[in-house]
C-alpha cells in the first residue's frame, strides 16, 4: 500500500515538472506611440509567465482595436530586438487581419531575443506600420522614451 502512495506521489510530480508555466496579469507602462486620427488600440490585460516581460517569457495581449482610417489593416504584437539581428520568426497567434470599426483582439508572443514589445497596426496593400505603441515594464520604456513613431504617419 505504502509503495503505491509513493509511486502515486511520485508520477503526480513528474506530471507537474512538465507541466507549462503558468501565466498571470502584469502590470504593463506605455511607451512611445503615435496613430492616424480615429485609430487607436488600448490593452486591457496582459498575461505573461513573469512579469520581467523578456527572453523565455510568454506573453498574451488582450485588448480593443479601432480602426478608421481605412478598411482592413493588419495588427501584429511583435518585438523589436535592443540586442541582436533583428531577424524574428512570426506565428499565426502574433497577428490578426482587423476591418474598421472597433474589435476586440487576443494575440501571443514567445520572446525569443532582448528587445520591446510593440502592438503594430499595418497597412495590408503598402505593408508599413500606419500606428502602434510600445508597452512593457518601467525600465524597457524609460529605456525607449525617446523613440519616435512618426514615420507610422507619413504616407508614402
Amino acid at each position: 500500500m505504502t509503495r503505491r502512495i509513493v509511486l502515486a506521489l511520485f508520477v503526480l510530480s513528474m506530471s507537474a515538472w512538465g507541466a507549462a508555466p503558468q501565466q498571470s496579469s502584469v502590470e504593463t507602462v506605455l511607451g512611445p506611440k503615435a496613430y492616424r486620427d480615429g485609430d487607436v488600440v488600448e490593452i486591457t490585460d496582459v498575461l505573461a509567465t513573469s512579469p520581467l516581460l523578456e527572453q523565455g517569457d510568454t506573453v498574451v495581449v488582450k485588448g480593443r482595436v479601432r480602426l478608421d482610417s481605412q478598411t482592413q489593416a493588419q495588427l501584429g504584437l511583435y518585438l523589436t530586438q535592443t540586442q541582436g539581428d533583428g531577424g524574428e520568426e512570426t506565428d499565426a497567434t502574433q497577428t490578426t487581419t482587423v476591418t474598421e470599426g472597433l474589435h476586440d483582439f487576443e494575440l501571443k508572443i514567445t520572446i525569443k531575443h532582448r528587445g520591446v514589445l510593440h502592438l503594430t497596426l499595418y497597412d495590408l496593400n503598402a505593408r508599413r506600420p500606419i500606428g502602434g505603441s510600445y508597452f512593457g515594464t518601467e525600465a524597457q520604456m524609460e529605456s525607449v522614451a525617446d523613440w519616435s513613431l512618426e514615420r507610422y504617419l507619413q504616407d508614402k
